[in-house]
């Protein structure tokens, strides 16, 4: 029995040591990504991200989350409107065209008021910018052959690092239950996961030919995206709110609990001595068993053990 205990001991310390660093590790990445947060237009600084900075509206939700000890976000951004030109390269002397290289025609992180008039105009200078001529075409062929333009409608997505599996597990259900059915696990050596809802448009609207967009909708169609569009910020920003709310609570919990871990001195006290009448009654047995003493009453024990609970 003393070499079981041993051995039990000493894994229960490999595990306690193994625990305490991947802690560590996990905290490191944590101090170092959340120092190197951009949150505002600074020349001297900037982010990863293509814009250099936080989106505004993002800023309060990520504040809540990379103060709770078991998460801390990797990369954000709050929802955006994007017409995106599509890449090309060449391949045996023949263009093909490529999600790499891609040009963002426009790109904002807000909703946008439609004019009362000159609709038109306005939408089409707005999203294609007056770069290429733009041409209105109902006749077209081979249209998947061509560099096509895409008007998206992209909602929030929040990468974080979990401290742990099931806290990222737990993460991703509180996410579900928001609304951010698209949430989930990133296969990752790290304990990574995405949250993301299903607010999303995602369709072609030209392609570009010889130097000139041709538009394979009516500017009608466009200002109509473009309003569906406003409305899904605002859903997408209330749904935001809702999240911030729900870690608020979480970050409480997580404060409340770590409250919990100081200990009184009497609690203190009580508890040492529960365990050094555990410990007892643990060399006790041992002594007994190396004298094969085959007569110990099991109520004795028993009445020893509740002794130790109470």
């Amino acid at each position: 029995m003393s070499k079981i205990l041993n051995h039990t001991f000493f894994f229960i310390h490999i595990l306690y040591l193994y625990q305490m660093s991947i802690n560590a590790e996990f905290n490191s990445r944590k101090e170092q990504v959340v120092s190197s947060l951009v949150e505002y237009v600074d020349p001297e600084r900037r982010d990863k991200s293509p814009k250099g900075f936080i989106d505004a509206p993002i800023l309060d939700l990520m504040h809540i989350i990379n103060q709770h000890p078991d998460y801390y976000t990797t990369s954000s951004c709050s929802g955006r409107v994007a017409i995106y030109q599509e890449g090309v390269q060449v391949h045996d002397d023949k263009e093909e065209t490529t999600t790499k290289g891609g040009i963002w025609l426009y790109v904002t992180h807000d909703p946008v008021s439609v004019p009362a008039i000159n609709k038109e105009e306005w939408i089409v200078q707005l999203l294609f910018g007056g770069h290429q001529p733009v041409v209105f075409d109902d006749h077209y062929s081979d249209i998947l052959d061509r560099q096509l333009i895409y008007f998206k409608f992209e909602p929030l997505i929040l990468h974080i690092e979990a401290s742990s599996q099931q806290k990222a597990m737990h993460l991703v259900s509180l996410a579900n239950q928001i609304g951010y059915q698209n949430s989930g696990i990133t296969p990752s050596r790290r304990h990574m996961l995405a949250i993301r809802s299903t607010l999303k448009i995602d369709t072609p609207i030209a392609y570009v030919k010889d130097g000139t967009i041709h538009c394979l909708v009516k500017p009608s169609f466009l200002i109509l995206l473009f309003e569906m569009s406003n409305q899904k910020f605002e859903q997408n920003i209330q749904r935001m709110k809702v999240f911030e709310d729900a870690m608020k609570k979480e970050l409480d919990e997580s404060r409340q609990h770590e409250v919990k871990k100081w200990e009184p001195m009497e609690e203190r006290r009580e508890r040492m001595k529960k365990e050094g009448l555990a410990k007892r009654m643990a060399l006790l047995a041992e002594e007994k068993l190396k004298k094969k003493d085959n007569s110990i009453d099991q109520d004795d024990l028993l009445e020893d053990v509740s002794q130790i609970i109470l």
